[in-house]
């Protein structure tokens, strides 16, 4: 289950290219009109590079990437001094409000007296006359010189390139140059259309995250997570499998029919993601949103993925041991265990992301459905060896399964308490994984286990009574006619 945050699209360094921030004068200087009043100790805010992990935890909670609460101390910062603190931010819900507020504490700056001066700076330039290029007292600038040598370039550059797509589209048939036409035609209002369908789907109604209780924001999704629970027990104790007859692909075995379906479904709902008329819903129903949670989000997020990759990783480990855990136990309780775990590990993601106070957070996958059914798998078979495919059964089979589940449990808990990431290369908001759904859904799987073991036990013993019955009626098929 992967975890998301709000990308913002402004860099830092553009907020020093469009204004102008005030300088810091020493304290024994008496402050001219443009100078701002910034106290001791704040001019060493603007040459750090980075804030350390603690001081970002102090001001927006352990949950913050480092990277993103640097970028947005020092824009809020930038501008405090520029004097233009009211405008709008690039940051989540009541970040802002955050940064200002631990600013305002550790780095006071005199924020009315920086407004007074930016207004005095805008009214001076809206009455003075536009500067053009070279027109200095102390001659033609340099800087301006390159400047025209390289407009100038460019200018040519792309006359030029007018130049070659007028000819080619002039070489081209009548019927031809019309269809080229009507392709960029086509493709500027499919960009404009999938802009409309984005700009609808962020659009949420809401200016700050909604004030409510804690029973009233988590009150309906624990109902939900419930009556799951409660319908999957009932769905693994009364399930009967149907006859081969019966069935729509009777050659093909029901743990492969059960998995594929299960894949089948998350791939729909992955290309539900690329068609932008769904995002509004997608947005709305298939992504956990702590800030403002539906109840359905619960069961539908188990299916959603964004990413193709976090798909792909998914379905691979849902495919290899999905499936073993099915023949163990069969198609009711893999199912029941499937949906029940992972609703509960959303819920427990949910009730942690509330009592944080995160709201920046979102998440989506069935990492957590996968975490039940991979450590329920690992305790049913703790009493014997594993094989790992594609690995060789010498090299798997003496390695302990609750070995490797203590593994992942220590991973899981190592990622939540330091962040841990995939790879340095993957964007910053891609690669944090969701590790409070994975701990919950190993810790429903090792109790399902503990139900589900006998049940596995005796399809594993029926199993190995039929196949030990086909191998004698092999031998006897083999030895008889040698008798005779």
């Amino acid at each position: 289950m992967g975890l998301g945050y709000s990308k913002p699209s402004t860099a830092f360094s553009a907020v020093h290219s469009r204004r102008e921030v005030g300088h810091t004068s020493p304290p024994n200087k008496a402050r001219g009109r443009d100078e701002v009043a910034i106290l001791p100790g704040v001019e060493s805010l603007l040459k750090r590079k980075t804030f350390s992990k603690d001081e970002i935890a102090s001001a927006f909670g352990k949950q913050m990437i480092p990277t993103e609460g640097n970028r947005l101390l020092h824009l809020v910062q930038a501008q405090r001094l520029a004097g233009t603190i009211d405008e709008e931010t690039p940051a989540p819900p009541g970040q802002k409000q955050r940064a200002l507020a631990w600013l305002r504490k550790h780095y006071p700056v005199d924020e009315e007296r920086a407004i007074i001066n930016r207004l005095e700076r805008e009214e001076q330039t809206a009455l003075r006359p536009p500067r053009k290029l070279g027109d200095s007292v102390y001659g033609d600038p340099v800087i301006d010189q390159i400047k025209r040598r390289n407009l100038a370039r460019q200018a040519q550059k792309d006359a030029e390139r007018a130049k070659a797509e007028a000819e080619a589209k002039s070489d081209l048939p009548v019927s031809t140059s019309k269809a080229v036409a009507e392709r960029e035609e086509r493709l500027s209002l499919n960009k404009a259309w999938v802009e409309r369908y984005k700009k609808k789907a962020e659009e949420t109604g809401l200016n700050s995250v909604p004030q409510m209780s804690f029973i009233r924001r988590v009150g309906p999704a624990t109902l939900m997570t419930i009556a799951v629970v409660s319908l999957c027990i009932m769905f693994a104790q009364n399930y009967l499998p149907p006859p081969r007859a019966a069935r729509i692909l009777p050659n093909i075995s029901m743990a492969a029919a059960t998995v594929g379906a299960l894949i089948g479904i998350n791939a729909t709902v992955w290309l539900a993601w690329r068609y932008p008329p769904f995002w509004g819903l997608m947005n709305r129903f298939f992504m956990l949103v702590p800030a403002y949670p539906y109840s359905s989000s619960m069961v539908a997020n188990l299916f959603s993925h964004q990413m193709l990759y976090h798909l792909a990783s998914n379905m691979a480990v849902l495919w290899f041991i999905g499936t073993k855990l099915h023949e163990d136990i069969g198609r009711g309780p893999f199912l029941a265990l499937y949906l029940a775990c992972g609703v509960t590990a959303s819920h427990v993601l949910l009730l942690y992301t509330v009592l944080r106070k995160n709201w920046s957070l979102t998440s989506l996958g069935c990492s957590g459905a996968l975490s039940a059914v991979l450590a329920t798998w690992l305790c049913i078979n703790s009493e014997r060896g594993i094989r790992i495919w594609p690995l060789p059964p010498a090299a798997t089979e003496a390695v302990q399964p609750l070995f490797l589940l203590a593994l992942f449990i220590a991973v899981d808990i190592m990622g939540l308490r330091r962040g841990l990431r995939l790879s340095k290369y993957m964007p910053a908001n891609d690669n944090r994984i969701d590790h409070v759904s994975h701990l919950a859904g190993y810790g429903c799987g090792i109790v399902a286990a503990q139900f589900l073991k006998p049940e596995a036990r005796n399809r594993q013993q029926k199993e190995s009574g039929k196949r030990a019955s086909e191998l004698e009626k092999g031998n006897n098929k083999v030895v008889g006619p040698s008798q005779e």
